[in-house]
């Protein structure tokens, strides 16, 4: 005969067991609602801090357009003398802070000049665009091939590549057939590589119209391709004299480049309206602005019509998270 007081302990530890079950399941579906709902109330802060970095960067764009524009009707030249040229140091808001600066796109090479449906004009392009590799130690070609990746057609240009070079690969695709619209697509070009892109991420733009380069913006190595004459000291000293008087007109810098040696004619024939100015139509912000959790990166291209408007043309953002 069993014992009743020892069924009855039995059956007491049975259900404390079950209660400790419980409570341990009960604490670990807490545990998990807890973090669950931290997750939720970071995500939705994280939101809302992208939120607000967002409108403060648009508030900097809407800051830039005003500023340019009183920029052209303030003067006819663009130099890195001017206010626009010169970084923003951050502005503190409440909650976090925003800087940015803009950069003139004419300073440098756009690549979409080599789809100029003027042939004399587009093969000089094209000698500038292969004195700058040359000088720059990369392949020259790679002009051709640029040429062949923004033209409309599938013809061949000597020494480029067309859609049947790209559709062998092992990941096919054909060429564009249209203008750039960023530097890095040189990443799909025939000869491209992260380390081309690094070279001439400074030096190059892709902007939607054919432009002059801006000869009081210009990096030295930009000069130097303008001209099988122009030397590394006659670049350099250009970058000496803007620093104190940049050129108030095209014909300055002709001027000066003559005054180096250089016969009118010559100049005249390779530094034509078509290939300088000293005015600027696309200018390129780069912003960062913080909020709390979050950081809001924005690049956008704008394109100002004289004194009369300017225009977002394009925008990229990138977001970063400090909590992760």
């Amino acid at each position: 005969m069993k014992d009743p007081n020892a069924q009855q302990q039995t059956q007491r530890g049975f259900a404390l067991l079950t209660v400790l079950v419980i409570v341990a399941l009960v604490a670990t579906l807490a545990s998990e609602l807890i973090y669950r709902q931290g997750l939720a109330v970071q995500r939705s802060m994280n939101m809302l801090h992208q939120t607000q970095a967002a409108a403060v960067s648009w508030g900097l764009e809407a800051w830039v357009k005003q500023g340019l524009l009183l920029d052209a009707k303030a003067n006819q030249t663009d130099h890195l003398l001017e206010q626009w040229a010169q970084p923003m140091m951050p502005v503190p808001f409440e909650g976090g802070d925003i800087s940015g600066q803009l950069f003139d796109q004419q300073g440098r090479l756009n690549l979409n000049n080599l789809q100029i449906e003027d042939a004399t004009l587009r093969q000089k392009w094209q000698r500038i665009f292969e004195r700058y590799l040359t000088l720059q130690g990369l392949e020259p070609t790679l002009a051709a091939v640029v040429m062949d990746w923004v033209d409309a057609d599938n013809e061949l240009t000597q020494n480029g590549a067309e859609s049947d070079a790209y559709l062998l690969g092992a990941t096919p695709y054909r060429t564009a057939n249209q203008k750039m619209v960023l530097v890095q697509e040189l990443g799909l070009l025939k000869g491209g590589s992260p380390a081309l892109i690094e070279t001439v991420k400074n030096h190059f733009s892709a902007l939607p119209t054919a432009t002059a380069v801006n000869v009081n913006t210009a990096p030295q190595a930009v000069l130097e391709a303008l001209a099988d004459w122009m030397t590394p000291e006659m670049a350099s000293d250009w970058l000496a004299q803007r620093q104190q008087t940049p050129a108030e007109s095209s014909g300055e810098f002709r001027d000066f480049c003559r005054t180096q040696g250089v016969p009118q004619e010559r100049v005249n024939a390779d530094l034509t309206d078509e290939f300088i100015t000293v005015q600027t139509e696309y200018f390129l912000l780069k912003g960062l602005a913080a909020y709390g959790e979050a950081q809001w990166h924005t690049a956008a291209l704008f394109y100002r019509k004289g004194s009369s408007s300017v225009n977002l043309v394009q925008r990229w953002v990138a977001v970063a998270d400090e909590s992760n």
